[in-house]
């Protein structure tokens, strides 16, 4: 069971959207549901060309926070090394949001716990994942938690 606030209800997926966003589902917030309700999904594939799945954790609102990323099992934050608001404004597409999006760096969000999964993030702006962007190899970095990179879309 998780905790903390319930964002979406009777969401109805026929499998072919690109987002979960793009399916039908409650108002945001609105829902008959108890943490005993929560759902997970465990994923086959090892590797995903559109790249990990991104998360924003610790914004007050759903459109900001800092940037997590689903690698080898785990959520883990992105270092600030290099991070532009060309970076954050593909981590705000993928996530189904428009408009200007504005990086956010020396965990401007509060500092991660797990794995600092990404470092030194390429991209050029126009692309439609974060995994579509010239990066390292993941897992080798030279930060602390102290840099990890937020966005506000």
């Amino acid at each position: 069971a998780g905790q903390g606030f319930i964002l979406l209800d009777d969401v109805a997926c026929l499998g072919t959207e690109l987002s979960l966003l793009d399916c039908p589902h409650s108002n945001w917030g609105q829902h008959d549901c108890s943490h005993a309700e929560d759902v997970g999904v465990r994923s086959t594939h090892v590797f995903s060309p559109a790249g990990p799945p991104v998360r924003l954790v610790d914004g007050e609102s759903t459109k900001e926070g800092r940037v997590e990323v689903f690698l080898n099992g785990q959520w883990g934050s992105i270092c600030d090394d290099g991070w532009t608001d060309r970076d954050a404004a593909v981590v705000c597409r993928q996530l189904g949001f428009s408009g200007t999006a504005k990086a956010r760096a020396m965990a401007y969000f509060g500092e991660g716990h797990g794995p600092i999964h990404l470092d030194n993030i390429e991209c050029s702006g126009t692309e439609h994942t974060l995994g579509q962007c010239a990066r390292p190899d993941t897992g080798i970095h030279s930060c602390w938690h102290s840099e990890d990179a937020g966005v506000i879309c």
